[in-house]
């Protein structure tokens, strides 16, 4: 779980600090200010590369894969236009701090860890789904250099941590784990059915999570417990469909349902799980079962970290949250200064209180405008 984040001088950011909650973070802002990148700088501080015989180059490596440079130096990441080295530093829950700096003109980071121990890594998921790539990006058949100038590693981790074999028994899990127990049935019953690896490709199989329940004995008149029933995936007796032959937004749904179900994804253990405009290509109306799942699953010991656009997102968040069950949720808002460029921050925990709230007032500007077509020339 990470506490804290500081960049200075890389890429979009002069001089950035942000303090997350252990539960969910909302990152908002337009586009250009820095979203993707600085969820891009936690994967790389929560990888291994960091722990690596060789941490400077192999922290530079996975910097230059992540971000792309055009000279694949590390050093073009440092921000143009400002003094000092380029500064990645992050505090974790467990104490650890870890730091990187590199200069301008650098091939490799300068790295320094004030503790010994292992990290644990983060999960990202990009704005484009990865389920229906897997078969490509994993294939040992597949051109690798060409694969990874197409793609950078944000969607390569997640297709090996996609295709990592596990403890793949989830109707078993569900029945042991509470926290599964509320969390994949109703992802599985949100999109009718789940996605299942057959030789190296995600299929979708229909169906549905049912509830069977044991027989009481006669003289038990206490309701059942939890114990007396079970939850189990009845499959519909439709063929197994390809991926690529269902909607992009039932597949992202799938990611998270795959993570769950062979461990990569184990809340309370896992690192946070970063997540970028999980409503691209999503239906408005699964936005609420969503942000449920989401919520449960932080509710269980998951960091979730997320940036969006979505208005629909932000208040079934602000509407759903509990703070009865222990519901953390803070909005990081980024905005670039117009005189100088620099991207700014203010973080709140409170929804009413993000000033000025862009995504909001769009919203309410095209509800005026639509209420305004309506009354037609009336109240002029």
């Amino acid at each position: 779980m990470i506490s804290s984040l500081q960049l200075k001088n890389f890429v979009a950011f002069t001089d950035l600090a942000i303090e997350f909650s252990p539960g969910i973070n909302i990152i908002i802002g337009e586009n250009g200010t820095g979203k993707t990148q600085l969820l891009k700088a936690i994967l790389a501080l929560c990888g291994p590369d960091i722990r690596a015989e060789q941490p400077g180059e192999q922290l530079a490596r996975k910097l230059c894969r992540l971000y792309q440079p055009l000279s694949e130096n590390v050093g073009e990441l440092r921000r143009s236009g400002t003094r000092g080295d380029a500064v990645l530093s992050a505090t974790f829950a467990s104490g650890h701090e870890v730091a990187a700096r590199f200069k301008g003109t650098a091939t490799e980071t300068k790295v320094s860890i004030d503790k010994d121990g292992d990290v644990a890594a983060a999960i990202f998921i990009p704005t484009k789904e990865v389920l229906s790539l897997v078969r490509g990006l994993d294939d040992m058949q597949t051109d690798q250099p060409a694969i990874e100038r197409i793609f950078d590693d944000g969607y390569l981790d997640l297709a090996h941590q996609l295709i990592k074999e596990g403890a793949d028994d989830l109707d078993t899990k569900i029945q042991l784990d509470p926290r599964f127990a509320s969390i994949v049935p109703r992802l599985a019953n949100l999109i009718g059915g789940r996605y299942e690896l057959h030789e190296g490709r995600f299929c979708f199989q229909a169906g549905e999570y049912v509830e069977k329940r044991g027989k009481s004995s006669s003289a038990q008149k206490a309701p059942q417990s939890f114990q007396d029933s079970e939850l189990y995936f009845a499959p519909a007796k439709s063929r197994l469909l390809s991926s690529t032959m269902t909607a992009e937004g039932f597949r992202k749904i799938g990611v998270l349902q795959r993570l769950l179900s062979n461990g990569s994804l184990n809340p309370g253990t896992a690192g946070p799980l970063l997540w970028d405009e999980p409503e691209s290509n999503l239906n408005p109306k699964l936005m609420k079962d969503l942000v449920l799942a989401l919520l449960e699953l932080a509710r269980n010991g998951q960091q979730v970290i997320l940036a969006t656009h979505d208005y629909v997102l932000l208040k079934w968040f602000d509407l759903l949250l509990d703070k009865g069950k222990g519901d953390q949720v803070r909005f990081h808002v980024l905005s670039r200064e117009a005189e100088t460029g620099q991207v700014l921050r203010d973080s709140m925990d409170d929804y009413r209180a993000i000033e000025p709230n862009a995504i909001a007032e769009t919203f309410n500007d095209l509800t005026k405008e639509q209420v305004a077509r309506k009354m037609g020339g009336l109240g002029k």
